[in-house]
């Protein structure tokens, strides 16, 4: 089953909500649950997933998300005929509030808003509910990075959580609304499902730095970025996280276009990468070698330019992850998780002021001992 036709089939259910019709939406849920169901319904060869790469069972768990928030129910299918007596009806019981996080922007920004989201969860008692919709800013999905755990959808819903009932946070200061800051769970019931959407860490009286790491330091890496991991010498002394790309020369770039923020938070975004620079990192390494304290040094880079620059001055004494991609592809995405790992692989580490991966590598690691950021330490 494409892509296509399902979403096909879900606006079908949405037209019928909208129209007052819940037994006609009722039924073509029932309709689209037994299509994701049936084996025949797959092509050939396609296993597990439909023909577009899509897995079928997130399908289902996206199309089971999307009924809640409508308050409707996929009805069960009719039991088998056989032999034997009837069983007993099964209890029925009514699900736990849930923590959908609607998680926005490139990778460090989603899991830092995700971990802190996971805190407030744990405390709250809600179920996590993760919310990753491959965009222009991150092309991956979620299974591209990380072994399965927590319950994850692919496409956001916040227009429709809302009318469900769902307490809605949008911290996306960029759309109509939105308030970045805002304290969750605010007053919402303790019963109540929560919907938030942001590529920021969670304000709240719930979450903290330790248990924030504490989710991501519980989530497993797939294959192909430990297999990356494995391929650079470590650990090293010495970690170095440079990013310059962003500003005039970068912004035809849809992830750096200057919309994505408000203009005092673009002009302040423009000023660090400034105080970024790789020569400012550069001065630096200089003094920490000729202390004796960066015998081997790890780079991670946003440019090729800067890996050029490091490899011509430093040889053999640097070591890098190479790569020809420099974009927000699946494929790089999962290079700038494996990236982050090694970070946060040495004891001391250079980062990059207003940077998300800077901040996801020290929240990441288990071994930083001394960190030090451009523009404020050197």
């Amino acid at each position: 089953m494409t892509s296509t036709d399902f979403f096909s089939d879900l606006e079908a259910i949405r037209r019928a909500i909208g129209a007052g019709d819940p037994g006609g939406a009722t039924a073509r849920l029932a309709d689209l649950a037994t299509k994701l169901a049936d084996p025949a319904a797959r092509m050939a060869g396609d296993g597990p997933a439909g023909q577009d790469g899509t897995p079928q069972g997130d399908r289902a768990q996206f199309l089971a998300h999307f009924a809640a928030a409508h308050g409707l129910r996929i009805p069960s299918p009719p039991p088998a005929p056989g032999p034997g007596p009837a069983l007993a009806a099964p209890a029925v019981t009514r699900r736990g509030a849930r923590l959908y996080i609607d998680a926005q922007h490139g990778l460090g920004n989603r899991l830092r808003a995700i971990a802190s989201a996971a805190a407030i969860a744990q405390a709250t008692g809600r179920e996590l509910v993760i919310v990753w919709q491959p965009d222009m800013h991150c092309e991956c999905r979620w299974a591209d990075l990380f072994e399965p755990g927590p319950t994850v959808i692919e496409a956001s819903f916040p227009a429709e959580a809302a009318q469900a009932g769902c307490h809605l946070f949008n911290y996306m200061e960029v759309e109509p609304g939105a308030r970045r800051d805002a304290e969750i769970p605010g007053a919402a019931p303790a019963e109540a499902d929560l919907y938030v959407r942001s590529a920021y860490p969670l304000v709240s009286a719930h979450t903290s730095w330790k248990a924030e790491r504490q989710f991501l330091h519980a989530l497993v890496p797939v294959a192909a970025v430990t297999e990356l991991v494995a391929t650079v010498r470590q650990p090293n002394q010495l970690a170095a996280h440079i990013r310059m790309a962003s500003g005039p020369g970068y912004e035809h770039l849809p992830y750096e276009a200057p919309g994505n923020w408000p203009p005092e938070a673009h002009e302040a975004l423009i000023l660090w990468r400034s105080r970024s620079h790789m020569r400012h990192f550069i001065a630096r390494i200089d003094s920490l070698i000729a202390q004796g304290e960066a015998e081997t040094l790890f780079l991670a880079a946003d440019l090729p330019e800067t890996y050029a620059a490091f490899a011509d001055r430093y040889g053999s004494r640097v070591a890098m992850l190479p790569r020809s991609l420099y974009d927000r592809s699946a494929r790089q995405v999962q290079y700038a998780l494996a990236d982050t790992l090694l970070l946060g692989r040495a004891q001391r580490f250079l980062g990059s002021t207003w940077s998300s991966m800077t901040d996801l590598a020290r929240r990441l690691s288990r071994d930083i001992r001394v960190a030090e950021m451009s523009g404020r330490d050197f």
